[in-house]
Order: structure tokens, then sequence, then C-alpha cells
């Protein structure tokens, strides 16, 4: 197992808890992928990275999509499967990794939030699209938030993230938005893979569609925070939206 992977499940349950509240996931990148989604409605959507399943929770509860969700992090899963097992959704979970994963049947749409980014290197990129592309219907696409490849504002506040620079990594100090004082609730390590390595990566699974999108708060999250908190992150964009197509 990865150390991308390791570092996910020593903090599983703060992370978890964390995300449950967090502005960034829940004004930012949550609701960005839905309006990419559309009418999910009924469709068959696959969460590659799925976490503790808090966004397919969202997708099935409120927006009636069916969906199936992996993660390589068994803490997570185990999330996962405790709250689907409290209150069933018919959401399936697994531990696998985009090598492991077997699709059973076809799926309309697939979706990662925040899981590219901690592919240990460019290589094993490859496998997060081939793993959507296996699994996809024609048409069918692959919208991934990720980290920005052209974000450069390291060491400042960022809405409630702080990016520095480490050993060739780019760790992420993780801040409590409720406070004043940047109070670092936990940090991860990722790669800010460029543009190219994305786009060479999409291509070898077989992906030629490939478009890029720039992420905004919804105005429930601009009433909530205020525009102050929500400035940088609008100007320095460390998060950005690839979406690839199956043709």
């Amino acid at each position: 197992m990865h150390d991308e992977v390791k570092q996910f499940d020593t903090i599983s349950n703060k992370y978890a808890s964390f995300v449950d509240e967090d502005p960034v996931r829940n004004f930012l990148h949550y609701p960005t992928v839905i309006k990419i989604l559309g009418n999910v409605k009924g469709k068959k959507i696959l969460d590659i990275g799925c976490g503790d399943g808090l966004f397919d929770r969202k997708l099935t509860k409120e927006y009636g999509a069916q969906v199936t969700g992996y993660d390589k992090a068994p803490d997570l899963i185990a999330l996962a499967k405790q709250e689907e097992n409290k209150n069933p959704l018919g959401i399936i979970y697994s531990v696998d990794d985009p090598l492991s994963f077997n699709a059973v049947g076809m799926f309309e749409e697939s979706l990662s939030v925040m899981v590219l980014s901690y592919a240990p290197d460019a290589d094993y990129l490859v496998n997060f699209f081939h793993s959507a592309y296996r699994a996809l219907e024609k048409g069918g696409r692959f919208i991934s938030v990720i980290f920005n490849p052209e974000f450069k504002a390291f060491d400042k506040v960022v809405a409630n993230r702080i990016f520095k620079q480490k050993n060739g990594k780019i760790e992420v100090n993780f801040l409590n938005s409720k406070s004043t004082n940047s109070e670092v609730k936990f940090t991860a390590l990722l790669n800010q893979f460029s543009t190219n390595e994305y786009t060479v990566a999409a291509q070898k699974a077989g992906f030629q569609k490939i478009n890029w999108k720039k992420l905004y708060p919804i105005s429930e999250g601009v009433k909530a925070l205020g525009k102050e908190f929500w400035q940088s992150c609008e100007q320095e964009q460390p998060y950005a939206i690839l979406i690839t197509e199956k043709a």
C-alpha cells in the first residue's frame, strides 16, 4: 500500500469528520461536480476514491443517483459501510484500487474528488483513467476535482488551507475554518502533476475529449462564510476540474 493511502488510514476518523463540515468540499467541490453532472436521477455513477462515502450519500439521497464507490483506504470504506448499514441507500462500496476494481455492469458517469492528485507518480495516474474508461458506457464522462497544475500561491492561507512545497510534494495543511487563528487540524501530502501529465494519462487510457474548468463557490457558501473567505480561493484557484469523455 502506498504512503499516499496509508496517511488516510491513520487519520481516517479525523479526515471524515473534517470533510463532513468542510466548506471547500460542500460549497466548492461537490456543487461544481453536481452542476456538471446535471440530472443524475436513476443514473449509475462510479465514485473512484469515494472515501467515507459522504458525496455518494448526497448524490443518492438528494439527487436519486445509483452509486458504486471504491477506495484503497480500508478504514474509510469501513466508515462508509457503517453508515450504509445504519441508513441504507443502496450504495455499493468496496476496498479496491484502480488495478483491482472490476465493475459489475457499466456506468453512465464516473467521478473523483481530490483523489488523482494523491497518485504516487505520473505512471500510476494512468490507472485511474483506465479504471474509469473500462467502467464507462460510450459517451460517459470521468469528472475529476484535482489539485490545480498551475497553482502557485504557496505558504498563504487559501480558504481554509495552506499549501506548502515539501520534498517534491505538496503539503496540505487543513485549517479549522471556524477559527480565526488558522488552527491546523491535520496535514496530507499530494502531488502537483502537470497539465500535460494529466492529458497524457487520460489519452493513454483511451480518452480523447478533454476539458478543464475553474471552480467558484456557490452563493450559499459566500453567504455562510463571506466574500473574504473565498477571495483567495477564487483568485488563486487551488483546484481544477478535469472532464474526460469516452467517445
